[in-house]
């Protein structure tokens, strides 16, 4: 990773954000800015270049994967030798990042860093971390190959009697086994009525025929999330369960074939969910199409009707139309998906043809 080029293209923001350094809080920022991962740390980032705080806890991490920027540990409070720091520089504005820290913690930095004025900014790093470099795009490739194998791996374990929660708890296992360093959030198995669930959490409900199953689960690789969601059916389908599930399956194929730069969030959106209403279901389809994946599950751009996002080279998305019925279950088809010069491209290779087990 390029963590010096990451850092000039922040500072290459200061004049317009009207600052003269930034400190940089969240620390899925901080990892993206410097290869450090854990619990505290924080980057002061000025025309001179990075400093990384962090406390003594942290020392030998620290050594062992920050990069291009100076470490600097405190024993108490990153004020105190934060504001020397700024005295030293002559920063008399410092930007903060307001989406990771408290009105306290604000409260706090301005007495204590006085007199440099704190100045407000939201989404600076967010914004570089949208365009995936090679290496993250690799990463973010071999965490979806993992997903992708623990389905087929998890087949097996679907049967009569089995329980949602052993089979999340054994996907979350299995990948960790294949090499995953966690699991990207909690594994969704939603099984029966109980599919319909949106974001269900695995219950003790044993499986029996004829069920709906729905799997949205996916792991983290060096930091890096994948996200998948399949949905089987235990025994033989109704035709019911088929026309729901291949009415998903052609949302997601026109989603996914109207993903391409500078293609609209809102349009891409409603490529898919167009497919969901034109069948009769479209109350049924509750949610946004989809979201950029990277180092959180969850971040920029957004696939929604009301996503006033553009798609641009680099960015990765899921693509996930879902139908949920109260009565009968819910169906739900997930991919991550990278924009690319040409269109995208799927990065995962499990099947999405409905699975009988």
């Amino acid at each position: 990773m390029n963590y010096a080029a990451r850092i000039a293209r922040v500072t290459a923001r200061f004049e317009e954000l009207g600052v003269q350094a930034l400190l940089i809080t969240d620390l899925d920022n901080v990892a993206y800015l410097t290869g450090f991962t854990g619990t505290n740390g924080q980057v002061l980032i000025t025309q001179a270049g990075a400093v990384f705080y962090t406390d003594p806890r942290y020392g030998a991490r620290s050594r062992a994967l920050v990069r291009d920027a100076e470490i600097v540990m405190y024993e108490a409070r990153l004020t105190d030798v934060l504001r020397d720091r700024l005295s030293q520089g002559k920063i008399e504005r410092l930007g903060f990042e307001a989406a990771s820290v408290t009105v306290a913690q604000r409260n706090d930095f301005g007495e204590r860093l006085a007199p440099a004025e704190l100045v407000t900014t939201s989404g600076v790093v967010e914004a570089l971390r949208r365009t995936k470099e090679p290496e993250e795009v690799r990463l973010l490739k071999e965490a979806v190959r993992i997903g992708d194998e623990a389905f087929a791996w998890v087949q097996d374990r679907i049967v009569p009697g089995a329980t949602e929660q052993e089979v999340a708890l054994g996907l979350e296992v299995h990948m960790r086994e294949a090499g995953a360093d966690a699991v990207s959030f909690e594994p969704i198995v939603g099984s029966g009525p109980l599919s319909a669930h949106i974001h269900h959490t695995p219950s003790d409900r044993s499986f029996g025929k004829g069920d709906l199953i729905l799997m949205d689960y996916g792991c983290r690789l060096q930091g890096y999330c994948s996200d998948l969601t399949r949905t089987v059916v235990l025994g033989g389908a109704s035709d019911e369960q088929r026309a729901v599930y291949d009415t998903v399956l052609a949302a997601q194929a026109a989603g996914i074939g109207a993903v391409k730069a500078d293609a609209r969030g809102a349009d891409v959106d409603a490529a898919a969910r167009r497919v969901i209403e034109d069948a009769g279901h479209g109350d049924a389809f509750e949610h946004g199409l989809g979201h950029g994946v990277g180092l959180e599950i969850h971040e920029a751009p957004r696939l929604s009707r009301t996503s006033e996002d553009t798609l641009t080279k680099g960015d990765v998305v899921t693509v996930e139309p879902g139908i949920y019925l109260e009565d009968f279950g819910g169906i739900r088809i997930e991919d991550c998906v990278l924009v690319t010069a040409e269109g995208c491209e799927v990065l995962g290779r499990a099947p999405r043809d409905l699975i009988e087990l």
